[in-house]
């Protein structure tokens, strides 16, 4: 895969962090890391090796040196592909630390306490997006991202109330079709997965 794709996967698939974003933001970033096949070290279970030892036997210093070698790497692009997705006001964060495991308890602490700023840039996200004709899958999606950050955050919204705020999203296109379906439905199915 080109390098040039790749950035272009990264735009797309995680959105920059500006810190009231924490939540979705995380989840993108987390993802795309599994897909690199970082997330190991961000989790901590793959650990870098110790310094070897003097009296250890040459063969293992440089199977240590090599084992280190890929960690630090790994290391240094999942702490590029952070930064990159991060906007400059908030990299502050960052200032004096060296791993990518430890930018993310960084951005953890100073972002994942979900506080009501938080709370309403999820629901006025949920409740003014529209769904377009072009990409309705990703328009959906997204709302239902909202939807999940703000069930994480504890606040509850009914599901029949999220089927409606999806309905009202949608394009003039599909009146017709919202009219028959709320028509012919129980009121009991009216769920987000089910429009």
């Amino acid at each position: 895969m080109s390098s040039s794709h790749e950035s272009s996967l990264l735009s797309t698939s995680v959105s920059i962090l500006d810190g009231l974003n924490y939540l979705v933001w995380k989840n993108q970033m987390k993802a795309w890391l599994q897909s690199k096949g970082l997330w190991q070290i961000m989790s901590g279970n793959k650990r870098k090796f110790p310094e070897a030892a003097e009296n250890m036997p040459s063969t293992m210093h440089e199977t240590n040196y090599k084992a280190c070698m890929d960690w630090d790497n790994k290391d240094d692009q999942a702490y590029g592909m952070i930064l990159l997705k991060v906007n400059p006001s908030v990299a502050i964060v960052t200032t004096s630390i060296t791993t990518a495991r430890d930018v993310w308890q960084a951005f953890h602490t100073a972002f994942g306490q979900t506080g009501p700023l938080a709370i309403f840039t999820e629901f006025k996200s949920v409740i003014s997006q529209k769904i377009s004709m072009a990409m309705p899958t990703l328009n959906i999606m997204a709302m239902n991202e909202n939807f999940q950050c703000l069930t994480a955050a504890t606040i509850i919204i009914p599901e029949i109330m999220q089927a409606m705020i999806l309905l009202n999203a949608m394009p003039k296109e599909y009146d017709r079709v919202m009219q028959t379906t709320l028509q012919t439905m129980e009121q009991s199915k009216l769920t987000l997965n089910y429009v």
